[in-house]
Formats: structure tokens, C-alpha cells, sequence
């Protein structure tokens, strides 16, 4: 069997050893001489395609970007972009003379259609934002207004695509005047045309599109030809620490991005704090956080609680505190329905066919998962080997709970029913869950109730579990792994801590692992332990403290087998006995 109890290096890495490495220094000179785009190469590379200067007949015009549409990740885009573009011609200018107007090449930055920037952004556009407008005040001269399309002329625009997709005829004119590289003047209202004609424009401009996922799936759908001719990249979210200098280089990000907010500069003694709150975010212990917006959260909530000039570890220890005490009312309403018996968990018995199960709630509009211990229960009788899933024959189960649900009821079949129908029925219920559940993260739990039905054995009520299964009995990792545990964590805790509950969860999951300080110095102390199991009979051992199989003593797979043949025996004992009085009803009947 692989059951490993985890101990607090295992169950989090001592991250002061980690970022206090002596070959790991932060770099960044005191100008901040670096960009956005250093930690981003395959962006980088999009971005260089985009820029490049070589004949503008046969120049990339769109780049979609998914990333966040956010005020402070625009302005770092575009700071790097500037660095890949060389400068640009002065734009144009328009001259009235005579009610004519005449277009002629820009002498100074100070002519009125004359290039500003060779990069501008704006998040939210519109139809005069955009591409500027035409304006004749009642018995004045005609004026004309520049946008952001005049204004970045010969070089690069970024822009928003949500506020691009709600506006389908700007994006519709946008994308026409960038590929015919020709900007002509239009009338806001169809009703009432330009007052005199206006000479078009040359455009030179590249676009770069940012939005998330939704919104470049809407665009994929919308214009699947033009999609499918942009050059397209993705704004790496995360990442991936696969050797020391690449923690180097996350920490000089971080400096890199307080720098450009003008924040006190990060001591060496916070790092280590913010390394464990990252690897909190991104779910995993080899993967660290680029969000450009969770940096400046951070980053900013720190700079409140500063004693001295920089950012150090009592800053950032505080800013969290604070941030999950205002954050925790829900959490605290929700324990306490545990903690006054509203919801039972039992934490100290030991119970046939009922587990603790784990679980993670989400409310709209809340900022983080709750930990939800559950408690599942499952009764056995006589019947055609059916599995009453109460959650599904009621309508709460979503369709992956059922397929967990189904899966399990698959490995029974295959492990028992050799040759013959299963001669009882189960029903598996979540006790008092009153709304919908979905997921397949109990279907470890719900087999081990079973299967402790089944063979007639208590489960230790101390431990929790948690962990989904396939047809082979495997167990495989599931979300929300932190937040299960601590949710269990505190109810042990009110209840008193025993030094033998604990938490069973997928080995694969270990690397997910990212506890609070109170859980660390609980496994420390002996007073609470993780497991990690590979398979449903390592989590069974735990649970029962028998085998699952064992051919040389006792076992639950025997205790099953001897349940299952008396039961078949009696059966048939009840059919002979049936058959003997029908025969002598017939035979009466005929006479």
C-alpha cells in the first residue's frame, strides 16, 4: 500500500530557506531597466512579430492578446511595446482654406492630425474616442477632432476587446480602415451627412486586441476567418518554478512592478511571507503568480502597514491578516452553525458506513472558497444491487457528481458481481445538504462508506477524506485541497484536538499543499496529520484499520464476499420455500 503521513516540511516547504538562499538576489537596478515582457517571452515574441519594420504592404496588423483588461496592465504593455518600435513619421495635417479642406504631411508634433505616440492605450473606446469627429458649431467653421487612431498613426494602438465587442459597428470600421491602411471621415448620424467633403486619411497602425477568454472566444466566433489571420499569444498567468533562478527572477518581477507604482521597495524578510501567499493563489507549490493586478493588491495593502521605508515581512504579515479577517464573515457564520450542532460532524467516534467528506463552497460575489466538511451516510438492505444516489434521485447532484456516483457503483460491480446479480441495494446520501452539489471530490469518500457498510466496519469519524476515484479504484486529485483541509482543521479544533484526526487526500495532491501557520504547528505538535493515499484500500486501512485484501488474515473484500453468499444463501433458502407453496396453491386449485 502507498499511505504517506506527511510532515510540516512535506506539507509546506520552509519557504525562509527557500528565498533566503544566498545564490538568490534581487537585481533590479534602482531605474527599474527592465519590462514586462522580459517575463513573458512567447509575448515578447508576438509583440516583435508585430513591430517589425520591414515593408508595410505585407506588416501584421492585429495581435490578440488574452490577458487582463486592467488600467495598470495596459500602461506595462505598453511601455514594453515602445521598446520594439522605432520612431515614427509625424502623422498629418489638415489645412481649411475657402470652405476646401486640404491634407497635407505634418511639420511638427503641434499640427492638429500630427502623431503623438508611437503606443497609446485606452481599455474603453468609442465611436469618437476612437476615431475623433467632425464638428460644426452653429455659425462657426467647420472643426475637425483627432482620436486615438490619429493620434498613434504609424505605430501601435491597445485596446480593449470587451468594450470592442459591445460596439460591433466601431470594431466593424476599425477593422476596415486598418487593412485598407485608410482612414476616411464618416458621419456619426446617417441622417445628416459631412457638411463638405474631407480628404481620407493614410493609416498606418497595428492593433493589439487584449481580452480574456470569453471575449476572444465571442471574437473566434463572431469573425473566425480573422481570427484564425491574427497572430495570437497568451499572457502567461503563472510561473513555472523548475529550478532556483527562476524564483530570482519572480522576485526582481515583483520589485519590477513596485518600481512602476512607485511602492516602497520589498525587503528580503518579505519575500518568503509572499512566496507562501502565492503559492496559496496559484493552487501549487512550483508555480508563482505574474498577475500583474494580485501584485499590485499585495503589493499595495503592504505599503498601509510599513514601519520603515520598505516593505517587510511584519508589513505583509499584517496586510493578510487584515485581508482575511475582513474577508472571513461568511467562514465564521458557517463554522459556527458547526460549532453550536446546527451541522453535525462527528470528530471523535467511530461509525458504520458514515465518513466525513470534504468539500469547498462558493458564493457569488465572494472572494475566496470556504472549506465544507460533509458528512455522508450509507445504509445496505436486500435488494437487486441497485445504488440510490439520494442526491441525484432529488435533483441536487450535478452530472459529475452522478458520473462519480456511477463510477463507483462501477467498481463495486466489478470487484463483487463475478457471476452473479449483487444481492443487496445501497443508498448514499449527503446529510443535511440542502442545494445543489456537484463534483466528483467525494467519490473517494462515498466508496469508503460503502464499502464500511458493506463489510459491517466502523470508520474512524476522526479522519476526513477527500479525493476522487476511477473504475480501478485510483484515487486522483481534486480542487479546493487547502481550504478542505482547514475547513476540517477548525472543526477539530473546537471540538479538541485528539493528536489522531487528520486528512486523507490524493498523493498528487501534496503538491498543492499551502497551509495556514495554526495547521503547520498542529502537524508539528502531533496533534493533526495529513495522509496521502494512491488507492481506495490505503484510504480504507486508515479508516477501518483492516485491510482492504489480505490472504492471510482478515479482510474487508472477505467480509464483503461472506456478507454477500449468506445473503444469497437465505435467498435461495426464500425461493425454494416460495416455490414448494406455489406448487401446493397450483395443485389445489386444480382439484
Amino acid at each position: 500500500m502507498a499511505i504517506k503521513q506527511l510532515n510540516s516540511q512535506e506539507v509546506q516547504p520552509n519557504v525562509n530557506d527557500i528565498v533566503n538562499n544566498s545564490d538568490i538576489k534581487t537585481n533590479l537596478c534602482s531605474d527599474g531597466l527592465t519590462n514586462l515582457l522580459s517575463w513573458q517571452p512567447r509575448v515578447a515574441a508576438a509583440v516583435s512579430l508585430l513591430c517589425k519594420n520591414h515593408n508595410t504592404q505585407y506588416r501584421s496588423r492585429f495581435l490578440l492578446l488574452k490577458a487582463s483588461e486592467s488600467e495598470l496592465f495596459f500602461d506595462l504593455l505598453k511601455q514594453s511595446v515602445k521598446r520594439n518600435l522605432t520612431t515614427t513619421d509625424l502623422g498629418y495635417s489638415y489645412y481649411f482654406s475657402d470652405n476646401k479642406i486640404t491634407l497635407t504631411e505634418a511639420k511638427s508634433k503641434q499640427d492638429n492630425f500630427a502623431s503623438q505616440d508611437n503606443c497609446l492605450s485606452a481599455t474603453i473606446v468609442d465611436m469618437e474616442k476612437l476615431f475623433g469627429c467632425v464638428r460644426q458649431p452653429e455659425n462657426s467653421p467647420i472643426k475637425l477632432q483627432a482620436g486615438l487612431v490619429h493620434d498613434a498613426n504609424g505605430g501601435v494602438l491597445i485596446l480593449g476587446l470587451r468594450s470592442l465587442l459591445a460596439q460591433p459597428v466601431v470594431w466593424a470600421k476599425l477593422k476596415q480602415m486598418v487593412l485598407s491602411q485608410t482612414f476616411e471621415w464618416f458621419s456619426a448620424d446617417d441622417s445628416h451627412p459631412l457638411p463638405l467633403s474631407i480628404p481620407a486619411m493614410p493609416l498606418d497602425l497595428r492593433i493589439i486586441l487584449v481580452g480574456d477568454r470569453l471575449s476572444l472566444a465571442e471574437l473566434q466566433e463572431f469573425e473566425p476567418e480573422f481570427y484564425s489571420s491574427s497572430i495570437y499569444a497568451e499572457f502567461e498567468s503563472e510561473m513555472h518554478i523548475t529550478e532556483p533562478q527562476r524564483i530570482n527572477d519572480w522576485m526582481n518581477y515583483l520589485q519590477f512592478i513596485s518600481h512602476h507604482l512607485a511602492l516602497p521597495k520589498i525587503e528580503q524578510s518579505a519575500f518568503a511571507k509572499i512566496y507562501k501567499h502565492a503559492t496559496r493563489y496559484t493552487g501549487d507549490q512550483y508555480y508563482l503568480p505574474l498577475s500583474v493586478e494580485w501584485v499590485q493588491s499585495i503589493l499595495l495593502n503592504s505599503s498601509y502597514f510599513i514601519e520603515n521605508e520598505n516593505i517587510d515581512a511584519s508589513a505583509v504579515t499584517k496586510a493578510l491578516e487584515q485581508k482575511a479577517w475582513r474577508e472571513n464573515y461568511l467562514a465564521e457564520r458557517f463554522h459556527d452553525e458547526i460549532f453550536t450542532n446546527q451541522i453535525l460532524i462527528d470528530t471523535q467516534s467511530q461509525v458504520v458506513g458514515q465518513i466525513n467528506g470534504l468539500s469547498v463552497i462558493e458564493y457569488p460575489g465572494y472572494p475566496k472558497a470556504i472549506g465544507e466538511p460533509t458528512r455522508l451516510s450509507c445504509l445496505v438492505h436486500f435488494g437487486d444491487g441497485e445504488l440510490i444516489d439520494i442526491e441525484r434521485k432529488t435533483d441536487l447532484a450535478g452530472n459529475i457528481h452522478s458520473k462519480g456516483m456511477m463510477i463507483m457503483q462501477a467498481f463495486i460491480m466489478s470487484e463483487f458481481a463475478i457471476n452473479h446479480q449483487l444481492p443487496f441495494s445501497t443508498s448514499l446520501v449527503f446529510e443535511q445538504s440542502y442545494n445543489e452539489i456537484d463534483g466528483d471530490s467525494a467519490s473517494l469518500a462515498g466508496l469508503c462508506a460503502l464499502i464500511s457498510a458493506l463489510s459491517n466496519q466502523p470508520i474512524d469519524q476522526q479522519l476526513a477524506v477527500t479525493g476522487s476515484v476511477d473504475q480501478f479504484g485510483h484515487v486522483q486529485s481534486i480542487g479546493g485541497v487547502n481550504e478542505k483541509i482547514e475547513g476540517f482543521f477548525a472543526v477539530c479544533q473546537h471540538q479538541g484536538l485528539t493528536g489522531q484526526q487528520g486528512v486523507i487526500i490524493p498523493a498528487s495532491n501534496q503538491r498543492h499543499l499551502s497551509l495556514s501557520d495554526d495547521i503547520i504547528e498542529a502537524i508539528n505538535n502531533d496533534k493533526f496529520s495529513i495522509w496521502t493515499v494512491e488507492h481506495v484500500a490505503d484510504a480504507l486501512y486508515l479508516l477501518t484499520g483492516i485491510p482492504y485484501k489480505d490472504e492471510n488474515n482478515i479482510s474487508l473484500y472477505k467480509l464483503i464476499h461472506a456478507r454477500m453468499q449468506s445473503m444469497l444463501i437465505q435467498d435461495r433458502r426464500r425461493d425454494g420455500w416460495l416455490s414448494r407453496w406455489k406448487k401446493i396453491a397450483k395443485s389445489n386449485n386444480t382439484q
